[in-house]
């Protein structure tokens, strides 16, 4: 499973593709991945703008136009790949479609970004944003960094400590 930084490094390398992008068609070349895709799924991602695309925890998070959130998870080995679509008669693809090509959003203006997951323990979903925080798989993963910003919590657990605690 990717650590915070690995997942972190995908967001910085997604967002300027998708922040501000409309996804214009959506393929899922399987009916799951480690869950389910929701029944609406592709039909509440159809036309909606990315407004912007964040991480809590190891989630993805892509706000939409709609008011939803699109929560991404890359699993133990889920990857991301940008493409664009073929240009000029001259293109001749460099590899075939991936058997582990799972999902594909297909972007105004060609941009392609395709997830793919040999082991299939990624997975996606939409969420109102209105109900996020009751989701049940982020409060089984709660991003800890506000927490420990703060000292509070530290204090009363390091008082009771009897050894030195390195500064290095």
């Amino acid at each position: 499973m990717p650590e915070l930084p690995e997942v972190e490094t995908v967001r910085h390398g997604l967002q300027p593709v998708l922040e501000g992008a409309r996804i214009m068609r959506v393929e899922l070349r399987r009916a799951d991945l480690r869950f389910p895709f929701q029944p609406d799924f592709v039909a509440r991602l159809r036309g909606q703008r990315i407004v912007g695309l964040g991480r809590r925890a190891k989630f993805l998070m892509a706000d939409l136009g709609s008011g939803d959130v699109l929560m991404m998870h890359l699993g133990m080995s889920g990857s991301f790949r940008i493409g664009a679509a073929p240009v000029g008669a001259f293109h001749h693809p460099c590899n075939v479609e991936r058997v582990n090509d799972h999902v594909v959003l297909r972007l105004e203006g060609g941009k392609i970004i395709t997830y793919n997951d040999p082991r299939r323990f990624g997975f996606m979903k939409v969420v109102a944003r209105t109900v996020l925080d009751d989701e049940p798989l982020l409060k089984a993963m709660p991003s800890m960094l506000p927490r420990w910003r703060r000292p509070a919590p530290v204090r009363p657990a390091a008082s009771r400590r009897r050894c030195l605690i390195s500064t290095s």
